[in-house]
């Protein structure tokens, strides 16, 4: 404390030494020339200075709902799009297949829950189990109608009408295996070749040329049974054929039974069963779920705007990113294909250090400049105060920062999403009180401050008492007063109680009066 003490004392001295030899110094009677400005009611502003990234409000990514191939992009980036509207269509025929056989299941079952509550409330004493029954009969006979038939163009019977291995795949699988046992024997016999040479010239066991030898003869056994295997599956194929289409009338045959069955059982039915008639309905809520599904299925192979906007980006194709996806190219569920944002103008989303938060007002206003917008200016105001403090992206800051949002209220036509941008938000703003240029304001040896008033010629120490200050100016709260001419230099040869030749300021223009 001590020496600290004696520092200030000496710096002290050194200053009062140096403004003694700058009055010594001056020519007797000449008033030196001061740098002044007048007293007057100014606006003055607190800005935080800050940069950040221009944005859009809202940005969404549209990504394939379900895979299959892009069947066609209608729009392109910077294009402006309305709610709802058709943006790309992806193309899945198992899903449309689907979706229409699910829908012949929905209406059969309706209509099947309709027959049961017309005959069930027209015929209450008849059996209605018998023709439900006979209407499920009906669709196995079906079904079972389709497997054959499916079978049939495959060459082959699979047993579920689905799945299974086709004629021409057994044929290839069959090739394949008497492809491998001919492979297996030119090496099996090449190995015995060698062998017998080693065997002559006396270089291995006979034991081991007949293991070779055994090994050969294995090979011939399972090169004839693969050949002796791929002509019975040949002859099987050709003995299915007509196998294949005599099962196939069969079920056709099936299918008559079971419609006259279902005749049957509808006229001779004498039993009211209300349990059958729910049952029905029950199925054709089934049915229904499932058809809606499959259409909610269908439905996402359309890619729509969520809410009226700009394209922002269509995703590039995986191997090569200066190439868009283009019709034909194979997405994934959950692939991006489309990223799109709002239409309702820019906000600036930049980051605050957490020291500075409590300075920070929703509505404050903002003005944002940079590099890229020249000498335009853009007003906004804060619209947004992060509730998370976050790490900083700079290293060398070890003050966390809290992510504030600027909304423009003006923007320009070359204004974009991404772009760096200068934002100044003002922390404080009075359009009407006294303020000094902080050149003006100078302390004592005590660190009061106060000003020189030029009052006749002469300057005039005036104690002032302080507001708020920025680097440009000072609020003064008393100690001058509107039309005063002060001292606006820090010239250490201007002191008190001097001649000095007033040059005035240039200074904003003060604002209306009260």
């Amino acid at each position: 404390m001590n020496r600290r003490r004696n520092i200030i004392i000496l710096a002290v001295g050194l200053l009062a030494i140096i403004v003694i030899g700058a009055v010594a110094a001056r020519p007797k009677g000449k008033a030196i020339a001061a740098r002044t400005v007048t007293v007057a009611y100014t606006r003055y502003q607190t800005k935080l200075p800050e940069t950040g990234v221009v944005q859009r409000p809202q940005t969404q990514t549209l990504a394939a709902l379900v895979s299959g191939n892009v069947q066609q992009i209608y729009v392109h980036p910077g294009q402006h799009v309305s709610g709802g509207q058709l943006l790309a269509t992806i193309s899945n025929p198992q899903l449309v297949n689907t979706e229409a056989t699910a829908h012949d299941a929905y209406l059969a079952a309706q209509g099947r829950a309709r027959t049961a509550v017309s005959t069930n409330s027209t015929l209450p004493t008849q059996n209605r189990s018998s023709v439900v029954q006979a209407e499920a009969a009906l669709q196995q006979a079906r079904f079972n109608l389709n497997q054959a038939i499916t079978d049939q163009r495959s060459g082959a019977q699979s047993g579920l009408g689905y799945g299974g291995t086709s004629a021409s795949q057994q044929r290839a699988a069959a090739d394949a295996n008497v492809a491998q046992r001919e492979t297996d024997l030119r090496e099996a016999r090449r190995l015995a070749a060698a062998d017998n040479d080693l065997f002559a010239q006396k270089a291995i066991a006979k034991d081991t040329l007949d293991q070779q030898m055994a090994k050969l003869a294995q090979a011939q056994v399972a090169y004839d049974q693969a050949k002796r295997d791929r002509n019975d599956t040949y002859a099987q194929i050709t003995r299915q054929t007509p196998v294949l289409s005599a099962r196939v009338q069969a079920n056709r045959d099936a299918v008559a039974q079971a419609e006259a069955a279902l005749a049957a059982a509808r006229a001779n039915a004498g039993q009211d069963k209300s349990g059958d008639v729910e049952a029905a309905r029950g199925d054709a809520a089934h049915s229904y779920d499932d058809w809606r599904y499959a259409a909610d299925q269908v439905a996402r192979l359309r890619i729509v705007a969520p809410y009226a906007g700009i394209v922002q980006t269509i995703a590039t194709e995986t191997g090569d990113t200066l190439r868009q996806l283009q019709p034909g190219d194979a997405v994934t569920a959950g692939q991006a294909v489309i990223s799109m944002s709002t239409d309702s103008g820019f906000v600036v989303r930049t980051k605050v250090d957490e020291q500075d938060v409590a300075n920070l007002r929703a509505g404050q206003a903002a003005v944002v400049s940079g590099e890229d917008l020249g000498t335009t200016k853009l007003p906004g105001h804060v619209a947004q105060i992060g509730a998370v403090a976050q790490k900083s992206d700079d290293p060398s800051n070890t003050a966390r920062q809290v992510v504030t949002t600027v909304a423009l209220d003006k923007t320009v036509p070359y204004l974009r999403d991404g772009m760096s941008v200068d934002v100044d938000i003002v922390t404080q703003d009075r359009p009407h009180t006294l303020a000094l240029p902080i050149d003006a304001i100078r302390r004592d040896a005590n660190n009061k401050p106060y000003v020189l008033a030029v009052v006749a010629g002469r300057t005039v120490k005036r104690a002032v008492r302080l507001g708020s200050t920025n680097d440009a100016q000072a609020v003064v709260a008393s100690g001058v007063k509107p039309g005063d001419v002060v001292v606006a230099e820090r010239n250490l040869g201007i002191t008190e109680g001097i001649s000095v030749s007033p040059t005035a300021l240039p200074t904003t223009s003060p604002s209306p009066g009260p």
